[in-house]
């Protein structure tokens, strides 16, 4: 994928999560906390998504999504 590769509207960038401006999100993540699913950008907050799903929510900050939620999300992918 390339800098421009969209994802759901999102554009997938080569940034930490919290270095995200709105409309782009990471890569899906190889390992830690976010393992799996990428993180996204939107005017009200981060949230995690895979290219089937999105979280229904978003969170002032990445470590503020709750661990249960990027499960689910996983789990979509």
């Amino acid at each position: 994928m390339t800098e421009e590769s969209l994802v759901g509207g999102v554009k997938l960038v080569e940034k930490a999560p919290d270095n995200l401006d709105v409309g782009e999100g990471t890569y899906p993540q190889q390992g830690g906390k976010f393992r799996g699913v990428s993180i996204g950008r939107s005017d009200t907050g981060f949230f995690p998504f895979t290219h089937r799903t999105r979280s229904n929510k978003s969170y002032e900050h990445p470590a503020d999504i709750p661990d249960n939620v990027i499960t689910f999300v996983r789990s979509t992918g």
